[in-house]
């Protein structure tokens, strides 16, 4: 917060301050939450105003002006502790690592992991850990949602993508290509159509002219079975991002649950919600910590955690069940 300040940087300190007003409200420190949150009602207006000008980050505007469509930057992600397993978290440390002697491995003639392919099912971190890379590194970070890149017309899709993967190659930042599969799927699929084979051809050239040791980029997927077996051999890594093990869910709980007063055993609740996602876990902690603020409640019952989880689930079973009307 001190740095934005004398930055002048007043969407930083903005985000910076809402965050503080988010732990004070999980705290039950309601009374403080709204005293800053009175006094930051002015940085807010100004904020907006600066929004709905000129942006503050002159290399994200920029970026976005060459990219109109193509990439979202994502904020810049504040401090926060992100929980993985041994293996994933090793992995990505080594990332950072390279990345920051990339000028020492140059002198060596070798290049930093700058190629990565994150994989494993939703909620589990791949698109916060670019965020949290790009972070550590003081980078942008874009992201590109492959399906929204499809077109219908012949060769724009692949130029799209071309383009994409040229800006990273020009300009130093962390760039997400996420819903990898939509886009890179073997060019031997029974199903597949022409188009399709020149789209995965021009991942493939992208990838290999984006030679620039100033970015990372990422695919990320959930279904990389489909893959073009030639994209493998495109990566410097291979990270997996499983659901979490009973170890992880205890530790991310404890540590979202740091603010609240809870009554139970939470090594119990992370036992029982075995099979949920980090970001799972993470909603029905929000879910339980917003009902304690707006009821006035001292403490929880940690079960109360489950059963927020179950019902979050069950919304979503009755989602994916339900079926469209018949048509009269």
């Amino acid at each position: 917060m001190i740095i934005s300040y004398a930055g002048r940087d007043d969407d930083a300190f903005r985000r910076n301050t809402e965050a503080i007003i988010r732990s004070l409200s999980v705290q039950n420190r309601a009374s403080e939450a709204r005293t800053l949150r009175e006094a930051l009602r002015p940085v807010s207006s100004k904020a907006g105003d600066i929004r709905s000008g000129q942006s503050t980050n002159v290399s994200v505007s920029v970026l976005t002006r060459q990219s109109p469509g193509l990439i979202s930057f994502l904020p810049q992600m504040r401090k926060r502790t992100l929980v993985f397993p041994e293996q994933t978290q090793k992995s990505v440390d080594e990332v950072l690592l390279e990345f920051r002697a990339s000028d020492k491995l140059a002198e060596a003639g070798l290049s930093p992991r700058r190629k990565l392919l994150f994989w494993g099912p939703p909620g589990c971190g791949k698109t916060a850990t670019a965020q949290w890379l790009a972070a550590e590194l003081g980078l942008p970070c874009g992201i590109v949602r492959l399906a929204s890149l499809i077109s219908s017309y012949v060769g724009e899709t692949g130029a799209n993508l071309q383009r994409v993967l040229q800006m990273a190659d020009q300009t130093p930042m962390v760039l997400l290509l996420d819903e990898a599969d939509a886009i890179a799927k073997s060019r031997d699929a029974e199903n597949d159509v022409g188009e399709m084979r020149r789209v995965v051809n021009a991942l493939l050239q992208g990838l290999d002219a984006c030679t620039s040791r100033h970015s990372i980029v990422i695919l990320a997927s959930n279904h990389t079975h489909l893959f073009d077996e030639a994209l493998w051999r495109r990566f410097d890594d291979v990270v997996e991002f499983p659901l979490p093990s009973l170890t992880e869910r205890l530790k991310l709980l404890r540590h979202l649950t740091s603010g609240l007063k809870l009554k139970g055993s939470l090594p119990t609740v992370a036992k029982n919600l075995a099979g949920r996602s980090y970001a799972e876990l993470e909603r029905a902690v929000f879910e339980v910590a917003k009902s304690s603020i707006l009821n006035e409640r001292d403490s929880i019952p940690a079960s109360e955690i489950a059963a927020a989880s179950g019902r979050l689930q069950n919304k979503v079973s009755a989602a994916m069940r339900r079926k469209k009307p018949h048509s009269r």
